[in-house]
């Protein structure tokens, strides 16, 4: 692991646990995320480097390609193992890329509802996952109510780790694109079921 990515992944560690009263649900399921798509829902910008500061080894994320344009940000994510892609069209080079993180060993985390602005879940993770025979972890996380509450010990982050969705049991199918609308919406099912147990 690279210097600057553990410094920085265990100061976000840091502040979730010392300033947004971390709790995790689950934690084991988080074990051997190895060739896994962990698939969070996306409410924040800080969905990705909070979930991602869980896992001991990196993880690739993919990130709308406008980010890496902002200059510290950009600067951070390049070295975050952050992949960009260009939002609204087939980004064939992002595709590549997170097909090889995922050959060589490497989690990748992606969103079912693909951006923030959406609650519908869009058919790319499904493709990934089937494409590449990658299962899926699904993640929840909720906020607190208020930082102040959570840096009170009144409220909590709090993240669910759900069990392994196999995507061999996805074999049905005769038409993949099915499978693959199948997969993202399954997924996305799973994910809003984790509520229940904040």
């Amino acid at each position: 692991m690279k210097i600057f990515y553990k410094i920085v992944k265990y100061i976000i560690y840091l502040e979730m646990k010392y300033i947004w009263n971390l709790k995790i649900i689950h934690p084991e399921h988080l074990e051997n995320p190895e060739s896994c798509i962990i698939a969070p829902n996306h409410i924040s910008l800080l969905d990705p480097p909070f979930i991602g500061s869980l896992l001991r080894n990196e993880i690739y994320i993919l990130a709308k390609k406008e980010l890496f344009e902002i200059p510290i940000i950009g600067y951070i994510i390049k070295r975050m193992y952050a992949i960009p892609i260009r939002r609204g069209q087939i980004d064939r080079n992002a595709t590549m890329l997170s097909q090889k993180a995922l050959q060589e060993g490497y989690p990748l985390m992606m969103f079912p509802e693909g951006t923030r602005k959406s609650s519908s879940a869009k058919p790319g993770i499904g493709k990934m996952a089937y494409e590449t025979r990658s299962n899926i972890i699904p993640v929840f996380i909720q906020y607190p109510a208020s930082l102040l509450k959570a840096l009170f010990r009144k409220d909590s982050l709090k993240i669910v780790i759900g069990e392994k969705i196999i995507i061999d049991e996805f074999e049905e199918f005769e038409n993949r694109k099915d499978a693959y609308r199948f997969i993202a919406k399954y997924t996305l099912e799973r994910i809003l079921e984790l509520e229940n147990e904040c």
